[in-house]
């Protein structure tokens, strides 16, 4: 799997969020807008390209911020941007964040959501905006998206970025050196990485 395969790979259901984009006349159902949440996507990027090789910076513009992403690839850092403008709730957070996921989404990171076939689901007021009566769940994924790990398979495709496993997955070195996720559990400072290899020494204990 390449860089661009591993950016761009579909997202669970619950990294993923949603917002009422329209509502009918009558204020019953709203169209549901389905978006990564920020922290899943610096999960991604962590994951795919390291922690040490990716940043994010933004700028204020009239009306909200630009988020510049950027990503070291070959010993070069290439960026991109986008923006989005203030929203109602935290402004400025909100528009940050937005900024942010839609700079991602420039790199391929929860692009194909764009593509999602769109829902009109019953929604209800709450303050001065509208909420989905129920959590919204994706409809009709195009088939090149309808991809679901198994947590086995989550932790097994996570990728090191760094040591001399460097390049490999956890499931490769499982294979080869289980000692080596042992010594993961207790030194590596990323949680994701540590959860991921006690649940595949577990699982290994328990064949």
């Amino acid at each position: 799997m390449n860089l661009k395969e591993k950016l761009e790979r579909p997202f669970l259901e619950d990294e993923l969020e949603f917002r009422v984009g329209a509502t009918n006349t009558d204020k019953t159902k709203g169209l549901a807008l389905a978006y990564v949440q920020a922290r899943s996507i610096q999960n991604r990027l962590d994951e795919v390209v390291g922690i040490e090789n990716w940043k994010v910076s933004y700028k204020e513009i009239t009306g909200g911020f630009i988020a510049k992403l950027e990503l070291k690839i070959n010993n070069e850092w290439i960026a991109k941007e986008d923006g989005a403008g203030t929203t109602d709730y935290e402004p400025i957070k909100g528009s940050i964040s937005s900024a942010f996921k839609r700079a991602a989404s420039v790199w391929g990171i929860g692009r194909y959501l764009y593509k999602i076939e769109t829902q009109w689901l019953p929604i209800e007021q709450r303050g001065k905006s509208y909420v989905f009566k129920e959590t919204p769940k994706l409809n009709n994924q195009p088939k090149e998206t309808l991809v679901e790990e198994s947590k086995e398979d989550r932790a097994k495709n996570i990728e090191l970025t760094f040591g001399k496993y460097k390049g490999k997955t956890l499931g490769v070195i499982l294979k080869e050196n289980k000692d080596y996720l042992v010594y993961l559990t207790t030194n590596s400072k990323d949680m994701k990485i540590v959860s991921a290899c006690k649940y595949l020494l577990n699982l290994k204990e328990v064949a």
